[in-house]
């Protein structure tokens, strides 16, 4: 996208409503294009619930952030590479994104949505290799729409355990210098806060209780 604006963030989402239809809720940060007024009464007229995040707690939509570094450092590559024309391979960034499986949930983007494993480059290659190809069976409609929709459904539960497993290893990753700290209600503390002139360096500040 060219700009962040409500306006173009708006019509970018119908976009892909338009593609994989309208849902339930919506989960963003806090930032100016998704709390503005545009955005309320797009979600209002398509009866969509908004939820945002936390403030300065990436945690809270995860795989967002995480997707977000990961296209971050693929990019930061790219550029060191191709400086003249990066802007070119996004497209292909984000399919050997799509196409791999994550270690979060065991399974591609691609699976997930879809249902089925994209025929990438490394498929292609496969094939030149081996001379094999996967031939489909022969099916009815209905019976195509059954089993894929039987495939999917399995396909979200096992992704779900993945994920329960995930989150209790991180859990465990980020409690493990973690303290119990007991307080008592008039104690003075200290909290880890954003500086006044930038957002992104903290500094501890004192006189909380």
């Amino acid at each position: 996208m060219k700009t962040i604006e409500a306006e173009s963030v708006a019509e970018e989402l119908l976009g892909i409503y338009s593609r994989l239809g309208f849902p339930k809720e919506v989960l963003t940060d806090q930032g100016s294009q998704f709390v503005s007024g545009v955005m309320k009464e797009v979600s209002r007229l398509l009866s969509i619930r908004r939820l945002t995040t936390t403030p300065y707690h990436a945690m809270c939509n995860g795989l967002v952030e995480k997707f977000n570094g990961t296209l971050k450092a693929m990019l930061k590559k790219m550029c060191d590479e191709r400086p003249k024309d990066w802007d070119r391979y996004i497209d292909p960034l984000l399919f050997a994104y799509r196409e791999t499986p994550q270690e979060s949930t065991g399974f591609s983007p691609f699976e997930l949505l879809y249902g089925r494993t994209v025929r990438g480059p490394m498929r292609i290659l496969k094939e030149l290799w081996t001379g094999e190809s996967e031939v489909s069976e022969t099916k009815t409609v209905y019976q195509y729409v059954l089993d894929l929709q039987e495939r999917l459904e399995q396909t979200c539960q096992l992704a779900r355990e993945e994920l329960k497993k995930s989150r209790q290893r991180y859990k465990t990753y980020y409690n493990k210098k973690a303290r119990v700290r007991n307080m008592k209600v008039g104690e003075e503390v200290l909290l880890l806060l954003p500086t006044d002139k930038n957002k992104l360096l903290m500094q501890w500040k004192d006189h909380f209780q």
